[in-house]
């Protein structure tokens, strides 16, 4: 998924890259130098999608110029523009698999050997150059390390908070569910000798029923993030009914027949 930084860091490069073919007149293959300049700055928009074949493309391009350069003794290089492939090595060790990381990070110090063959430089700059791409890609290492410590700890949170809850289900709802199985069948017994007592187990039921639904809410809300929840019986569940109002009271009013 590109994102608008991935727009913007390209923008930049390609009008520095138009700007730097105006004015530059050191270049002697200057059409050939735009035009893999370029290509190499557009696979910079799969860096985060597919970082190893952003990888390979680019400094696949870049090894196949020097290549060129080296077979027909050409000094002349690219803009300078291209440097931009910086990002590279932090993208694929930031988004990349494993063994991709490895085999791209290859597939970059063998470039850089290659490239010193084209245009040889003192130790001094070509210990640079590795160390620029090596930053590049330990940095991109240990955002990536930091970011999947970070997911781990808030699984981590979530479960705790799920094993809590689970507990406390357990302890309270649990608690009044069982009260209720016990008050309906004392009720039930004594509805043919003592409908009064029988009345006041229904009360009871009732009242357990209402803590038992109220906590209930409350736990699917703390589950949902503070959202509403959705209350309303599903489609294929059985639905309960709360008793009406002042319902057990009125059934024990009513006449016994």
């Amino acid at each position: 998924m590109r994102v608008w930084r991935d727009w913007a860091l390209l923008g930049v490069l390609l009008t520095w890259s138009v700007l730097e073919a105006l004015l530059r007149e050191d270049l002697v293959w200057r059409p050939v130098a735009v035009v893999v300049t370029l290509a190499v700055l557009v696979a910079l928009l799969w860096r985060r999608t597919h970082p190893f074949a952003a990888v390979v493309a680019a400094f696949g391009i870049l090894m196949a110029f020097d290549v060129v350069r080296i077979l027909a003794t050409i000094e002349d290089g690219l803009l300078w523009s291209v440097a931009g492939v910086l990002v590279l090595p932090y993208s694929l060790f930031r988004w990349g698999a494993g063994r991709e990381a490895g085999i791209g990070l290859g597939v970059i110090l063998v470039w850089l050997v290659v490239t010193h063959v084209a245009d040889p430089t003192d130790v001094g700059e070509m210990v640079a150059g590795y160390g620029f791409f090596l930053f590049s890609a330990a940095l991109g290492a240990s955002i990536r390390f930091h970011a999947n410590a970070r997911i781990r700890d808030i699984e981590q949170a979530k479960l705790r908070q799920r094993n809590q809850l689970a507990r406390e289900l357990h302890d309270t709802v649990g608690h009044h569910v069982s009260a209720i199985a016990i008050q309906a069948q004392a009720g039930r017994t004594l509805t043919a000798s003592h409908p009064d007592r029988a009345g006041r187990a229904l009360e009871t039921i009732e009242e357990a029923a209402s803590r038992a639904l109220e906590e209930m809410r409350a736990m699917v809300g703390v589950l949902r993030d503070g959202a509403e929840p959705d209350l309303a019986p599903q489609c294929g569940r059985h639905r309960t009914t709360r008793p009406p109002r002042g319902g057990a009271a009125a059934r024990r009013r009513a006449p016994v027949r």
